[in-house]
């Protein structure tokens, strides 16, 4: 028998800041569809790093997203969360910047 135990917030919270990385699911052309995603988390922000494209025409077109993260350490023993939200661009050149800064020392601790 499975035994499912329900996160706290704060193991939620530990979960998405240490992984950095999960699988982002959005709309495209009235079907749902998740692919593999980076992400950073600040405070109660998340930060996804993507190039201009499919993802950003989707989101543009549709908000709503979710983000699935995970740590799986075996078949019985793994912890997920799923995130909801409204995904919006940065458009000022200095939170961009700031946002790449974010990612750099994510990518480099």
């Amino acid at each position: 028998m499975l035994d499912i135990d329900e996160m706290s917030s704060k193991e939620i919270h530990e979960l998405l800041h240490q992984v950095g990385y999960g699988h982002l699911g959005c709309i495209h052309e009235g079907k749902p569809y998740v692919m593999p995603m980076s992400y950073y988390l600040e405070d109660s922000d998340i930060y996804l790093f993507t190039t201009e494209g499919m993802k950003t025409h989707d989101i543009d077109a549709n908000p709503e997203i979710c983000l699935q993260v995970e740590e799986i350490n075996d078949p019985l023993h793994w912890r997920s969360v799923i995130v909801n939200g409204r995904a919006s661009r940065l458009t000022v050149q200095e939170d961009i910047e700031g946002a790449c800064h974010l990612c750099d020392e994510y990518k480099y601790s």
